[in-house]
């Protein structure tokens, strides 16, 4: 069975169009698909692909260029949740605050998913959620608070507003990436006691028993899965065809219902005509792949190809 490895350290790189193509080659080479992110501050990655390959590649990392010590989740899949191999460059391995480099300046208190158990239980603790509010609206833990952002960076902004630098602050993200920014972040700005979610939330369900949980609902992943649950499945929710989001509303196909004035219904935005027909295009395709017994190619296709997958392998 194919496994996902999702992964990021923090150190210092150079030559990195040189070290992009290095690393291009080892992966293609390794069969691996995903994404890739690299900057002067470190690499963040996502990659799928047989469990040898990925050892493969973790050892490539540390014994060639260095780069060990990764924080990371990894677990089997049924199929890959990507469609090809992407490497970028960015100014950040994720956007926050370029001046903040977690290799260097002090973070928060990383704790393993029993500690962070027993700590969000405490009264005085703010647990904080600092994924965007399409990730909280289909699932946190219990309790948390939502910052209602659309981007990450507008993170800083409403902590400086809602949190209080005498109290405990625990805050948790997908992968524990975010969090190594924000809570670096909040240390430089006066909080003393800020304490992070070690491998984030796909961790936690990893290693916490459903029954003892206190996470609520679906967890969000930047993948084709869309949607994960708490044994870490795929829970086959779509995502809008115009936006992307996981949003409520949604037709089967995952068009949103349109006004009269070509706005959506779900959220407002407009669409011109011409955006508007390449929409209902899209939305077309998919149907007609699906009268076939078939998904179009992306997110939706991803019970399908699992199936061929099983068929391959027992044939």
């Amino acid at each position: 069975m194919p496994e996902l490895l999702s992964a990021y350290c923090f150190t210092d790189l150079d030559r990195l169009p040189l070290l992009r193509e290095r690393l291009k080659l080892k992966a293609a080479e390794l069969g691996l698909v995903g994404t890739v992110l690299l900057a002067r501050e470190g690499i963040n990655f996502s990659l799928g692909g047989d469990p040898r390959a990925l050892d493969a590649w973790v050892e490539y990392l540390a014994s060639e260029h260095g780069i060990d010590g990764l924080v990371s989740n990894r677990d089997p899949v049924e199929v890959v949740p990507f469609l090809r191999l992407k490497l970028r460059i960015r100014p950040e391995i994720i956007t926050f605050d370029s001046s903040l480099r977690p290799g260097e300046a002090a973070t928060g208190q990383a704790l393993e998913p029993a500690q962070w158990h027993a700590l969000i239980q405490r009264e005085e603790v703010q647990l904080v959620d600092t994924r965007n509010h399409y990730e909280y609206e289909i699932g946190s833990f219990s309790g948390a608070l939502d910052p209602n952002i659309e981007t990450f960076t507008e993170f800083r902004d409403w902590a400086l507003k809602h949190l209080d630098s005498r109290r405990p602050v625990a805050m948790f993200c997908t992968g524990g990436v975010r969090c190594e920014k924000a809570s670096a972040w909040l240390l430089a700005n006066g909080y003393e006691q800020v304490f992070q979610l070690e491998g984030g939330i796909l961790n936690y369900l990893r290693e916490t028993p459903a029954e003892q949980s206190l996470w609520r609902g679906e967890c969000y992943v930047f993948d084709d899965r869309i949607a994960v649950d708490h044994a870490l499945q795929a829970t086959g929710r779509l995502i809008c065809a115009a936006c992307s989001r996981p949003v409520e509303g949604l037709d089967e196909h995952g068009m949103p219902p349109m006004g009269s004035q070509r706005d959506c219904s779900l959220c407002g935005q407009q669409f011109d005509a011409g955006r508007l027909a390449g929409l209902r295009e899209r939305v077309r395709q998919i149907a007609l792949a699906r009268e076939r017994g078939q998904h179009h190619i992306g997110p939706q296709a991803q019970p399908e190809a699992a199936q061929r997958n099983r068929e391959c392998s027992s044939s």
